[in-house]
């Protein structure tokens, strides 16, 4: 019996632990790994329990999981519908797949066009629940945070776009000017804080960093034209022509205006002063000659562009609804027909 016998200071004795510990070791990985991933499979399941469906996603469903189509196909479907801007389409793809048993960087993929599919077709509450789902069994995905942060920003939830941006700002290292135009947003919305305190929050952030300045300045002008005029920028004076165009006349400081060659030319096209007589710019030198004419039946209209994107929209933006670039506007002249309200009082 002693011959089978190993004693603890036996260098066979500390071989046979070794290999007995790693065979704990591994069963418990993985048995971790099977339960976790049993766990994600349910929290899929719970996932799109919260969702009613209808019996053309039921039969979208059955024909993803009975059809041989490879997943790749089915999704270049659903981008296909999305960019023709049929999102129920799409949505009711991305869904089908998710009900699959997949591998988790597939589910993952599914999870997140299945998020900006929710946003794009304005359903934010299950956009969010979708980019969450996403976030909780992979917690680094930038793409995840980045769509959390737009939407909290679209439902005034700075507080919550703030702590999802600090997140982000830990996995890329940096975020430009994202965060100091949510800290804006977030005290520009703010109901205790009196225009002053606002106005005084956007000059020094301004002063210290030197950006957003469309926002800035179209705040300052709108409330406080005196602090404007004080601590205007004069080197964006074209970005901010449409802001300018539309302060009254009562609010300009012409000594501003008379060291600043565009200034003059602007509000010399509008009719506020006679400073300049022609302009390099096409719309304000036709301005100016129609107004030497005695018509004044011309004005300017703006359009404006994304200086990341190139794409166009009728209404100003801080945030580009393409691109979502931020402070990347830029104003575009166009002459138009000025256009008088009547007086259509019944008295």
């Amino acid at each position: 019996m002693d011959t089978f016998f190993i004693e603890f200071r036996d260098p066979l004795f500390g071989i046979i632990v070794f290999f007995l510990l790693l065979f704990i070791l591994s069963f418990i990985s993985y048995w971790w790994g099977r339960r976790k991933s049993t766990n994600e499979t349910k929290e899929i399941e719970i996932f799109l329990g919260k969702f009613d469906t209808t019996q053309s996603e039921d039969a979208i469903a059955s024909q993803v999981c009975e059809n041989a189509t490879t997943n790749e196909t089915w999704l270049l479907l659903a981008s296909g519908f999305e960019h023709q801007g049929n999102f129920e389409k799409s949505i009711e793809i991305y869904l089908a797949l998710l009900s699959k048993k997949n591998d988790k960087a597939v589910q993952k993929e599914v999870l997140l066009k299945l998020g900006r599919g929710y946003f794009k077709a304005g359903f934010l509450e299950r956009s969010r629940q979708s980019f969450l789902q996403v976030l909780q069994n992979h917690p680094r995905t930038p793409q995840a945070l980045h769509h959390l942060i737009l939407i909290y920003e679209h439902l005034q939830q700075y507080k919550d776009a703030l702590e999802a941006m600090e997140a982000l700002i830990e996995i890329q290292g940096r975020s430009g000017c994202e965060k100091l135009y949510l800290e804006a947003r977030q005290m520009l919305s703010n109901p205790k804080a009196s225009i002053d305190e606002k106005a005084h929050f956007l000059i020094d952030l301004y002063t210290q960093h030197a950006q957003l300045g469309y926002l800035v300045f179209e705040y300052l002008f709108a409330y406080r034209p005196e602090l404007a005029w004080k601590h205007f920028d004069q080197s964006l004076s074209v970005r901010l022509a449409d802001i300018l165009w539309r302060v009254p006349s009562e609010n300009l400081d012409f000594d501003i205006i008379a060291r600043n060659g565009f200034l003059r030319e602007l509000f010399s096209a509008r009719g506020s002063c006679e400073m300049s007589q022609s302009s390099a710019l096409f719309e304000l030198d036709t301005l100016m000659t129609l107004r030497r004419c005695g018509n004044t039946k011309a004005t300017l209209q703006f359009e404006y562009v994304c200086g990341e994107c190139h794409t166009i929209s009728f209404l100003p933006f801080h945030r580009c609804p393409t691109c979502h670039a931020i402070d990347s506007i830029e104003s575009i002249m166009t002459l138009t027909k000025e256009r008088f309200e009547d007086n259509n009082s019944f008295q």
